[in-house]
């Protein structure tokens, strides 16, 4: 009877530590959502985006998505094209394939979403805290809206639709290239 315990235990241990049963009981992943009402503007020096990550402090941790244009090498013919987003980042010395991991066209006029997995520029699991999401985009060349909002990762769900702010107050009232930002963690 003892023996059969033993490679009872045995055995339980062994399908516990080496198969499903591992899995079924492991933390499922965070990750945080950013949606948003993009409209596409039809000027020169418009429609350029960069969505990024940064530490509570305001130190730079991931990009998300930036505009092929811009991150392509289009900062070096317009310097002022996603010019807060290039200088946090240091995208300007970036290898390609990390650029083509980020980059993407021009969004469509509509509803979108980009998901943050929760991990940091390596791969690498976050930890719980504060995470502040960032967007740039260039309304006509040096014209510019900004998002900025805070989001807690760890514990409860929770959402957030930030500020958005632009490089002149008129800037406001006319063509804006996003709207109705909500970041949600889950």
């Amino acid at each position: 009877m003892k023996k059969e315990f033993i490679l009872l235990l045995m055995f339980s241990i062994h399908a516990f530590s080496s198969g499903d049963l591992c899995c079924q009981i492991s933390k499922p992943a965070k990750k945080v959502t950013i949606t948003f009402d993009w409209s596409r503007i039809q000027t020169y020096g418009s429609n350029q985006l960069a969505i990024w990550i940064e530490y509570a402090e305001g130190n730079y941790l991931k990009t998300l998505f930036a505009t092929r244009c811009t991150v392509t090498g289009g900062f070096k013919n317009r310097p002022e094209s996603l010019s807060e987003w290039i200088e946090k980042s240091g995208f300007i010395n970036a290898p390609k394939e990390e650029i083509d991991a980020i980059s993407g066209s021009t969004p469509l006029t509509g509803k979108q979403s980009i998901t943050w997995n929760c991990t940091d520029k390596s791969g690498n699991p976050v930890m719980n805290g504060e995470y502040i999401i960032k967007m740039e985009a260039n309304i006509q060349v040096a014209k510019k809206m900004y998002y900025s909002g805070k989001i807690f990762i760890g514990g409860k769900k929770k959402k957030t639709s930030g500020e958005v702010t632009y490089s002149s107050p008129e800037l406001a009232t006319g063509n804006v290239l996003f709207k109705n930002v909500l970041v949600e963690y889950k």
